[in-house]
């Protein structure tokens, strides 16, 4: 989450979040859709840097759900958005224009319940940046790449005109991905 002024016109202040509990059950969530079957990933890290809250979400594609592989799909193709379900602390919950207290919170203290992936978030900053770990930095990452070479070494492909070891290599780059939000 960022401090921009969301569509709801509250702002929501970073350095505040408590984040604790969240990360030790870090459930990414389909809508704020608190079903069992809505669970479509985890978060992998999640901290605040700066004015903002970033982490990184491993989605759970090819298990069965097909929320997680559409929403997988959309994240690939930079169409992915996301929303902070939270408990606000009351006592450090001001309004931002005192004239109109129902309109416009500033929250200065609130607890991270979940992240979910959302087709249109209340944040408009609230928007993902895919990074694939082939791809993190310009290059491929040497350490992917060794690992996988090593795991495929001794692949020998059923049909000589096949290449299964490229195939795997291309699959397994493309099937996890990083996605960095907000």
């Amino acid at each position: 989450s960022t401090e921009a002024l969301d569509r709801d016109g509250d702002i929501i202040r970073a350095a505040v979040w408590e984040i604790g509990n969240f990360l030790k059950h870090p459930v990414l969530i389909s809508s704020h859709d608190y079903r069992l079957r809505s669970v479509i990933g985890e978060w992998e890290s999640m901290e605040v840097k700066g004015k903002r809250m970033e982490g990184v979400a491993r989605y759970y594609i090819g298990e069965g759900n097909e929320e997680a592989d559409w929403g997988f799909n959309l994240a690939s193709k930079g169409r992915a958005a996301y929303s902070v379900g939270f408990i606000p602390d009351q006592d450090k919950a001001k309004p931002i224009n005192p004239d109109q207290p129902y309109r416009g919170i500033e929250y200065k203290g609130q607890e991270l319940l979940e992240v979910s992936h959302v087709a249109i978030p209340s944040n408009p900053e609230a928007l993902q940046q895919l990074k694939g770990l082939m791809e993190k930095h310009g290059a491929p990452d040497p350490a992917l790449l060794l690992l996988i070479t090593e795991t495929l070494k001794d692949v020998q492909s059923p049909a000589p005109d096949v290449d299964y070891r490229g195939l795997v290599h291309a699959a397994f780059s493309k099937a996890y991905r990083e996605v960095t939000l907000w």
